[in-house]
């Protein structure tokens, strides 16, 4: 078996745990890969720890472990992408809701996947292309595609199609776009409807729209939705992940659809989404004294 380990490498508890994980590693024989940065980072390393570019990184590790926090599964999940190889998460930060894996409970769930005990949760990813004239980039999204007003004290207009039908055009910061796995993300802090990961659809909820009326709505997940600025006195902000920005304009067409693959996480028999909500969001806590 090849793993891949990819690594936030500001966290303080990384150095810690690295080391002993792959003394852990090496005396099961299992081969390790990690991309350049994380290698020199932790030079001198075990034999069995090999350095290979981020495209190889995916295309040959049988599982990838992200460790760090929310913000690294998502940056691991899109140098997966397409190839949509296993992805666990080992939380080293405070909040921990996509990388649920304790650093205490590390060895036990790394046993039960090397023992073929855990399971596989697909997650939808969606796809953004960005065409300006003839220019069309495209990105990649697990949690969220966000068009805002950037740094500008000003609202912003969007108009907003869905399947060829004029959906509506909202005066606002901005809008998310999100899937089930966002829904718990800056969708839920614009007061987003919580999704179960393992529905499918799309979330379209504006940012503090100047309305009494607009709400968030939930559509089907094989829909398209386009999304064109209709403010012609400045840009605006696209936002991937809240990773990946880039500057749009009135020229801009922005299509998001459900992308070709999803991410592929590894969960276990005893992984509750409900408990997850009470134990990191307090859901349902009441105040007390």
């Amino acid at each position: 078996m090849t793993i891949g380990i990819f690594a936030n490498m500001k966290k303080a508890k990384l150095l810690d745990i690295i080391g002993p994980f792959l003394e852990w590693l090496e005396a099961r024989a299992i081969r390790v890969l990690m991309t350049e940065d994380l290698y020199r980072f932790l030079s001198p390393l075990p034999a069995n720890v090999g350095v290979v570019s981020h495209e190889a990184f995916a295309e040959q590790s049988d599982l990838v472990v992200a460790m760090g926090g929310d913000g690294t599964m998502l940056t691991a999940a899109r140098i997966i992408g397409a190839r949509e190889k296993p992805l666990l998460g080992v939380n080293l930060g405070s909040l921990g809701f996509l990388a649920e894996v304790s650093v205490d409970d590390l060895y036990p769930r790394m046993e039960r996947v090397l023992a073929g005990s855990a399971g596989i949760e697909k997650r939808m990813v969606l796809e953004a292309r960005v065409r300006d004239g003839d220019s069309v980039e495209t990105y990649h999204a697990l949690n969220d595609v966000v068009l805002d007003r950037g740094g500008s004290p000003r609202i912003i207009r969007i108009r907003v199609d869905v399947n060829g039908q004029f959906f509506n055009s909202f005066h606002s910061d901005g809008l998310i776009v999100a899937t089930p796995t966002g829904s718990t993300a800056y969708s839920l802090s614009a007061s987003g409807p919580i999704v179960v990961p393992a529905h499918e659809c799309m979330i379209l909820n504006p940012i503090c729209s100047h309305s009494l009326s607009a709400r968030p709505t939930v559509v089907p997940a094989e829909s398209t939705a386009v999304l064109r600025l209709e403010s012609s006195r400045h840009e605006a902000l696209l936002s991937v992940d809240g990773q990946l920005r880039t500057a749009v304009d009135k020229s801009t067409v922005i299509e998001i659809r459900r992308a070709a693959h999803s991410a592929h996480l590894v969960t276990f028999d005893d992984h509750n989404f409900f408990d997850l909500l009470r134990r990191k969001l307090h859901w349902g806590s009441l105040p007390r004294k």
